[in-house]
């Protein structure tokens, strides 16, 4: 029998599952087990695995590079652009929950956003679990949901770190969409093994409003999907794909040693890549009430 941790389901049945490649370069020949929870639709891994090894050659954490990166600046503008909309101003306590490098923090701070912090807990400059300790105006979640062992108690951290009528802002994967018939044509969403629990929509929309939340706002794509040409997730797929199709390549310099760069293909969705991004990536805006 398997046990869904989301919806709380114990299924008997037989459910969906697949069979997925890692998109970290240190780890492509290993494979991982995913299965799909048929009431609430969210995806989940089934192996159970030593994370802190695989964490320890995670390329995300090496992003230092791309501080001044023109595309970078473009995808936070439209993050920051999103949280104004939902009543950010510069004189809110911020804090960006599994900050990484914590590039976005260092971002608001030159924007004028003096009180953004940030906590992740691999991240040795971002452990120090007193930026835990206080409640903030806007908490900032983004790609961490999928990651940890046991979203609910997540979703409650993130309660309690809000203010009540503050902003909650969720990214996460979006399981729906996932055919796991091909699951290798997902493989960064599914993002295996560091994806635990992929909510569909449904399951995330849900979550809020039993947390007793008020849904501000839904983006049905991530906030890298900008209308600035070539930087939109769609371009950067299929870059990746076009060489071994892992995460890493994304932090690396470049490359243009491969004709199917060259083809019109490439240059459509530099243009308009924006316009096609498929609902795979989304952001939930919430608020405390």
């Amino acid at each position: 029998m398997r046990h869904c941790n989301i919806c709380f389901s114990d299924i008997e049945d037989e459910v969906e599952q697949a069979l997925v490649h890692s998109n970290v370069r240190k780890f492509r020949d290993q494979q991982f087990a995913v299965w799909r929870c048929p009431n609430c639709r969210s995806i989940h891994a089934s192996d159970e695995v030593d994370l802190d090894h695989y964490y320890r050659y995670y390329p995300i954490h090496d992003l230092d590079q791309a501080k001044k990166d023109w595309m970078l600046r473009a995808m936070y503008a439209n993050l920051l652009r999103r949280l104004k909309k939902a009543g950010l101003d510069k004189t809110h306590h911020i804090l960006d929950h599994g900050c990484g490098s914590g590039l976005l923090v260092e971002y608001l701070q030159t924007k004028g956003y003096d009180n953004a912090t940030g906590f992740d807990e691999y991240s040795e400059s971002f452990r120090d679990r007193r930026a835990l300790e206080r409640t903030h105006d806007f908490v900032i979640s983004q790609d961490v949901l999928e990651h940890v062992p046991e979203p609910w108690n997540l979703l409650k951290e993130l309660h309690d770190l809000a203010n009540p009528g503050g902003v909650i802002a969720i990214g996460t994967p979006n399981a729906e969409p996932i055919d796991l018939s091909s699951p290798n044509d997902r493989i960064h969403t599914l993002h295996q093994p560091y994806h635990r629990h992929i909510l569909s929509r449904t399951a995330l929309l849900d979550a809020g409003e039993k947390q007793g939340w008020k849904l501000l706002r839904y983006y049905p794509t991530m906030y890298t999907n900008t209308p600035v040409p070539f930087v939109n997730p769609s371009l950067v797929w299929h870059y990746l794909g076009c060489f071994d199709d892992t995460l890493d390549l994304a932090l690396e310099p470049i490359k243009i040693d491969n004709w199917r760069l060259f083809t019109p293909v490439t240059l459509f969705y530099a243009l308009f890549g924006y316009f096609i991004s498929p609902e795979t990536d989304v952001m939930a805006v919430f608020q405390r009430r």
